[in-house]
């Protein structure tokens, strides 16, 4: 113990005598972890316990209970939402058989909707929710933040959203649509809900609203289970806070958070490798700076462990203060953004929790990480020559040949057991290769150098020079190269999951994003067969930016719409859809569906044209001209689908729906078909379109009814060109523009990209601020043989240069790489899931990549650049 006694004394002394360099070792350990401590507040903070979850869902009340179906309904314990469970229908539901279900509890009316307002820039949808806010069962559901509640139906609140749309201020007035004026008393906000316009109001204020009901009877989950025998649906504070067993539940809504664990025992075993890898290049270039005086403690009769065992206390002692300093920079900046954090989340925390057991976790890691860093520079000082170090010669400067062989060994097991484990879904094996991938880049690196060294006769002097300096003082250069590559690794990885998720939700489209639908509010209700005017299409094109705009109809049966669809040949239909087996697929018959190649995206939910999703396809009545942005076809194959629609035949988007010459036309949920002539295009499309012409409807015997004007653009419409559209078409339209739905694990992946963007500039930035450190002296050098200060500057930026663009490099690489890994484990996942998500499409952002490669590097060579002094005092080279 008194050995360790004297090293941590050596190790204290000398972060004093260098507090420069010190600080600099310290922030580099000390970043991920702030970054680790503000991620584990933030994730603290908005988990919502089961009572704060409550109070946004139901405000003081015990249940929040709905009744959407006259038959029996089956829900999952957390949502109000339902589907119905058979095709049997009941009486009506009315509130007095609630109260007869419900009997001794208060029924508080809730409603929600939405309404046409006047903004500044035309006309808005905003969403209505319909409640007494003065009534405490309410409070907790909505927060007044200025003025008061409504107390009449003249009156409403906004939300700040709400209030800069429509330029309305308190005290003032609102505009419906059609005329309506209303007080504007009060600002709100939904504490869920942030960014919406929502307007709020009494109960039977607007019309056309869903209502459901505040009730102060406790409902354990048997009594949901019973109401929804009648066709209610219930959202219990009590099941809440005690959720039901899955044997207790619906079969029919399974359990959809079996990869929660696996995935963040990957996260946490990255974020682990990146900061080992960040400590462990500024441990190295600590040493490397001790070199001299370790040889002394060999010189003067310290035995290797002696030096090993100083260089593991300054492990300790750096851990121990990034652990300190890295735990305090999270909290006060979770503390100090929490503001900014909430907006860019749009919801505000369910309080201010700063995860306790967590931050002591993470120090705890910090300083193992530290130790951990040090163990190889503490081998490579305790076998370095005494004679070369007090000498101040170069340590190592060429790289040995089995460090290379181990590296590209380690890279190519790290390959093999990543694309391995991802088709096994073995997320611990996945990082196992992440690990082994990383470290081998990391050997490579010194090898690397050498190699990129001898390119050097090509370049400026001071290029060269910097490519000569890192070749032949691998020892600092491979870990400030390593520790720029290990936080690239972060940014690259999250950019390539968010581009992957953003593809997914655009291949669930049937259109594009940005593309604009608008539909005549009769017709949402009561289809009529009246033509949507020309003026409609003008209008969409003087609004927005339009390229076409084409009106499509939908077939009508009984006087009404009819959702049609195209069914496989038999031969090629999936056994187990729904519409063979018109009913729910057992567990064994799931199991063979996912054997099967015809039930591939069998079940799969897309949407179309704004508003509508289905699993089943969609089929639209269009001109002939309308067909190549429907389908999106090449100009080559635009002519022959235009004449196959002349000629009276139904064009598809999967050839595999196409037979003989013919396909089979279904119209909801019939189990009968009609077949019709039909048209593939070559280009198959994940959601399944149909179009025909308003004469093969009416060869087919059916009519037609209206439905939309669709129009693609050139880019997403803006808000305000939304507005200045439905205010053009007045109080008789309404419009729909495909935008990205902002998911949680979207805005979590925006967040955490963010922070690793910024570890990543500060890594760089101090990864070469050590490198800078370390070749002071040579600076000092070329200002004793005459050169200029010029060429001093551009040395340190080219050395910076050198440091950043191969640890960029070798990032990009390795990150991306993570990524696709990680996204090919989740769609083997998906392998076990009926119907089968979306896949993750594997592909790389090259735009934002390209940024990552040559910001890294421009950032870090600027600092270089303003950071260097001109003139050096002369320092005496040991």
């Amino acid at each position: 113990m008194s050995g360790w006694r004297a090293a941590l004394r050596i190790a204290s002394r000398e972060a004093r005598r260098s507090p420069g360099r010190s600080a600099l070792v310290i922030a580099l350990i000390a970043v991920p972890v702030a970054a680790l401590s503000f991620t584990a507040i933030v994730h603290d903070s908005t988990t919502l316990t089961p009572h704060e979850d409550a109070a946004r869902r139901m405000g003081a009340a015990q249940a929040l209970v709905s009744w959407p179906y006259n038959g029996p309904v089956i829900q999952e314990p957390t949502r109000d939402f339902a589907i119905p469970a058979t095709s049997a229908e009941g009486e009506p539901p009315s509130e007095e058989r609630l109260r007869a279900l419900l009997p001794g509890t208060d029924l508080v009316p809730v409603e929600r909707g939405g309404v046409n307002i006047r903004t500044t820039a035309g006309v808005g949808r905003a969403g209505v929710r319909m409640l007494d806010l003065d009534n405490p069962l309410t409070h907790g559901m909505v927060t007044v933040l200025e003025g008061r509640p409504a107390t009449t139906k003249t009156e409403i609140t906004l939300s700040r959203k709400a209030m800069d749309r429509t330029g309305a201020t308190l005290g003032g007035t609102l505009t419906t649509e059609d005329g309506r004026t209303f007080t504007v008393v009060g600002v709100i906000e939904e504490p869920d809900r942030l960014d919406n316009t929502t307007v709020v109001a009494l109960p039977g204020t607007f019309d056309q609203a869903e209502r459901s009901w505040l009730i102060t009877t406790p409902l354990p989950w048997s009594k949901v289970k019973e109401l929804n025998k009648s066709g209610v649906a219930a959202l219990s504070r009590t099941v809440l806070a005690d959720l039901p067993p899955a044997s207790e539940r619906y079969p029919e809504f399974p359990d959809s958070s079996e990869l929660g664990a696996e995935v963040l025992v990957l996260v946490a075993g990255l974020a682990v490798l990146e900061m080992s890898l960040l400590a462990g290049s500024a441990m190295a270039v600590g040493a490397r700076r001790r070199k001299r005086d370790l040889a002394l403690v060999a010189a003067v009769g310290g035995s290797p462990a002696h030096v090993r065992r100083i260089v593991l206390a300054d492990g300790v002692v750096m851990g121990a203060l990034a652990a300190l300093g890295g735990v305090v920079l999270g909290v006060a900046t979770a503390a100090a953004t929490r503001p900014v954090v909430e907006w860019l989340l749009a919801e505000r925390f369910g309080a201010q929790r700063f995860f306790p057991s967590a931050l002591a976790a993470l120090a705890m890691l910090a300083i193992i990480t530290g130790v951990l860093a040090a163990l190889v520079p503490a081998w490579i000082s305790s076998r370095q020559d005494v004679v070369t170090a007090l000498a101040g010669r170069r340590g190592i400067t060429r790289s040995r040949r089995r460090w290379l062989v181990l590296g590209l060994t380690l890279v190519a097991t790290g390959v093999a057991a990543g694309v391995f484990s991802a088709v096994q879904m073995q997320f611990v094996g996945i990082l196992i290769a992440l690990i082994l991938t990383e470290v081998g880049l990391v050997l490579c690196t010194p090898s690397l150098l050498g190699l990129l060294a001898k390119t050097g006769r090509w370049l400026p002097v001071p290029l060269r020079i910097a490519l000569r300096d890192a070749s032949r003082n691998r020892t600092a250069a491979a870990p400030a190269i390593s520790a720029v590559m290990a936080a690239v690794i972060g940014a690259v990885a999250v950019s390539v999951i968010l581009t992957s998720q953003s593809q997914q939700e655009a291949g669930q489209l049937a259109g594009t994003m940005g593309d604009v639908s608008v539909f005549r509010l009769d017709d949402l209700s009561k289809p009529g067969t009246t033509p949507i005017p020309a003026s409609v299409a003008t209008a969409i094109r003087n609004a927005t930016p339009a390229t076409e705009a084409h009106e499509l109809k939908l077939l009508a049966c009984d006087g009404g719409q009819c959702f049609a669809h195209i069914r496989p040949p038999a031969d090629r239909e999936c056994p187990y859809a729904h519409d063979v087996l018109r009913r729910e697929p057992t567990e064994a018959e799931q199991n063979s569906a996912r054997a099967d190649t015809r039930c591939t995206g069998v079940g799969r939910t897309h949407r179309y044209f704004g508003t509508y999703t289905t699993p089943d396809g969609f089929l639209v009545v269009a001109r002939p001209e309308a067909i190549k942005s429907l389908l999106h076809l090449t100009d080559d194959d635009v002519p022959a689908a235009q004449q196959a629609l002349r000629d009276g035949k139904i064009v598809v988007n999967n050839p595999n729906l196409l037979s003989d010459g013919k396909v089979l036309l279904a119209i909801g949920l019939q189990a009968t078909t009609t077949p019709a002539p039909g048209h593939a295009t070559p280009q198959r499309r994940p959601a399944p379109l149909a179009v025909m012409t308003e004469e093969t409807a009416r060869s087919l015997g059916y009519g037609v009814s209206a439905f939309t004007m669709y129009a693609t653009t050139t880019r997403m419409p803006t808000e305000q060109e939304q507005d200045a559209l439905t205010a053009a078409l007045g109080g008789e339209y309404e419009v729909h523009v495909d935008r990205p739905t902002a998911s949680d694990v979207q805005q979590a992946l925006t967040i955490l990209g963010l922070v690793a963007g910024l570890i990543t500039l500060a890594a760089a930035a101090l990864a070469t601020g050590l490198a800078a450190a370390d070749g002071r002296k040579d600076l000092t050098t070329l200002a004793a043989v005459g050169a200029t200060p010029s060429l001093r500057k551009l040395l340190s930026l080219s050395q910076a240069g050198v440091i950043a663009g191969l640890g960029g490099l070798l990032g990009t690489a390795a990150g991306a790489a993570s990524a696709l890994a990680l996204l090919a484990a989740l769609n083997a996942g998906y392998a076990d899931l009926w119907p089968q998500p979306e896949l993750n499409p594997l592909t790389i952002p090259w735009p934002t990549t390209t940024i990552s490669l040559l910001v890294v590097p421009a950032v870090a060579m600027l600092g270089a650049a303003l950071f260097t002094r001109s003139r050096l005092p002369i320092e005496r080279r040991e």
